[in-house]
């Protein structure tokens, strides 16, 4: 019996630490842009429910970002930026900001750019 117990716990922990093994992650990386305007120093966060990777980011002037070491899954993809007087996020990115965004992206080793085109 203490065997068995054994031998899953070290299963468990091999299990484990394979799933987040630096050849099982991808860089993601994309732009965000604002009907059809790029956004600058927006924070792009991919959060997975089930999944113990969270990539986050701000876009550059151009509206690009990188996310480093995200394994391959299905993520909730929040956007936002702050207001200009940096107290509240910015009106126009509430719907997609948090975890109540509707917007999705499915990694995988060959699908790891994600272009996001915001409407008002």
């Amino acid at each position: 019996m203490r065997f068995l117990i054994m031998l899953s716990l070290i299963v468990a922990l091999v299990g484990c630490s394979q799933a987040i093994a630096p050849e099982n992650v991808v860089e993601v990386s994309g732009s965000i842009s604002m009907e059809g305007k790029p956004c600058r120093d927006a924070e792009v966060t991919f959060q997975a429910e089930h999944l113990p990777t969270v990539g986050r980011a701000v876009t550059n002037g151009n509206g690009k970002f990188v996310l480093d070491e995200l394994l391959p899954g299905e993520y909730t993809v929040s956007i936002f930026r702050m207001s200009q007087d940096g107290m509240s996020i910015d009106p126009m990115f509430e719907k997609y900001a948090g975890t109540d965004s509707q917007l999705v992206a499915v990694v995988t080793p060959e699908k790891t750019t994600f272009d996001f085109d915001l409407a008002k």
